[in-house]
């Protein structure tokens, strides 16, 4: 199938946003004319794409990459991209390549709106609903310190705007949303050091207002700690050093050395690299290394064989991101540099230990 179809319809529950029914095979002969359309779609104002998925049902890598920067362009400016209806094909290599932690999918139109509109902290208004009056603000009790481990919920430090029927601009504006509190960083990213004598980390006798790192909804916070925006679920850290930044997320994925996994791990790398704030030259660089691990493993723990079986994990933290393989076969002993030469002058904490049921656990940190 070269040719995709497409049937683009506005959704008038929420500003700038479209649902896009698309039927064919997004592959290397399609992939132009899908970019095209989306990137129209953005000129002419819509931010926001309800992509339902029942039609397509072949994705190769290109089609992947493709999505991938579909979602990192409409976040850059305040949007998003909502999967629905993934077909059960196209599903099982999302699946596969572990990207349903970076795609957000949901199974009908009402639920990819209603997070869509979350997270700018609003909510989908209904069509011609009338305007509502904002609560009156309530004085919030004072906060309590949680059980040890548990996840503290912030204290909203502004009223919610009122919800009512949002109108499409004309075609070809962009209504932008102003978010109050700290300015928000860049979608995905951790935040920054902030400057000597600006972050006055939080306590109880001097409260702080943060922003959500996500959707940039403000709150007011007592003490540093582990949160939860109740506005759009997005896990954060409020740290006495470092102001407010995403909660790192751990994943692990079992993939095969075929060339279709190889191509999904380094897409799936890609992703983690833009989310956690690494540069390209830092991908290509842990690329080089992790395709040089890949063939050690497969060499001399598989014996060639690409459809065996590997687990990673990655552990992304502030300036380390950490990865795990755990592989089975013959234990490998001795300087992981003699297996891992090249890898080892990328990642100089390279180690290697048994795995306590058989097979090798190779721990490498990537530092910037």
């Amino acid at each position: 199938m070269t040719d995709l179809r497409f049937d683009i319809t506005p959704i008038d529950a929420l500003a700038n946003t479209a649902r896009v029914v698309v039927e064919g095979a997004i592959d290397a002969t399609t992939v132009i004319s899908f970019e095209s359309q989306l990137k129209q779609l953005q000129e002419d104002g819509y931010t926001n794409f309800v992509l339902d998925m029942q039609g397509i049902k072949y994705v190769n890598s290109t089609g992947l990459g493709s999505l991938v920067a579909t979602a990192d362009n409409l976040e850059k400016v305040g949007g998003g991209l909502a999967l629905i209806r993934v077909h059960p094909k196209v599903k099982v290599v999302f699946d596969m390549l572990g990207l349903n932690s970076f795609f957000r999918i949901f199974t009908n139109e009402d639920e990819a709106v209603n997070f869509l509109a979350s997270s700018k902290g609003g909510e989908a208004a209904p069509a011609q609903a009338a305007p509502q009056q904002a609560a009156p603000p309530q004085q919030a009790p004072p906060q309590q310190r949680p059980p040890t481990g548990q996840m503290q919920q912030p204290q909203y430090a502004q009223q919610r705007p009122p919800t009512g029927q949002v109108q499409r601009p004309p075609t070809g504006q962009v209504q932008r949303r102003q978010t109050g509190g700290v300015q928000r960083p860049p979608t995905g990213q951790y935040g920054q050091r902030p400057p000597t004598g600006q972050w006055i980390p939080p306590s109880r006798e001097n409260p702080q207002v943060v922003a959500c790192p996500n959707c940039g909804a403000s709150f007011k916070v007592s003490q540093t700690g582990r949160y939860k925006c109740p506005s759009c679920a997005t896990a954060f850290v409020v740290d006495p050093q470092f102001g407010v930044e995403l909660a790192p997320a751990t994943s692990q994925l079992t993939l095969a050395f075929t060339p279709e996994c190889r191509e999904g791990f380094n897409l799936y790398l890609g992703a983690m690299c833009r989310r956690a704030g690494y540069s390209e030259a830092d991908f290509n660089q842990l690329k080089q290394g992790l395709d040089q691990i890949l063939q050690g493993v497969l060499q001399n723990c598989y014996q060639g064989r690409i459809y065996e079986s590997y687990a990673v994990a990655f552990l992304p933290a502030r300036r380390n991101l950490q990865i795990k393989f755990i592989v089975a076969g013959p234990t490998l002993q001795g300087d992981p540099r003699a297996y891992f030469p090249a890898a080892a002058q990328i990642m100089p904490d390279l180690a290697m230990r048994p795995h306590p049921k058989g097979g090798t656990v190779v721990v490498m940190s990537f530092r910037r």
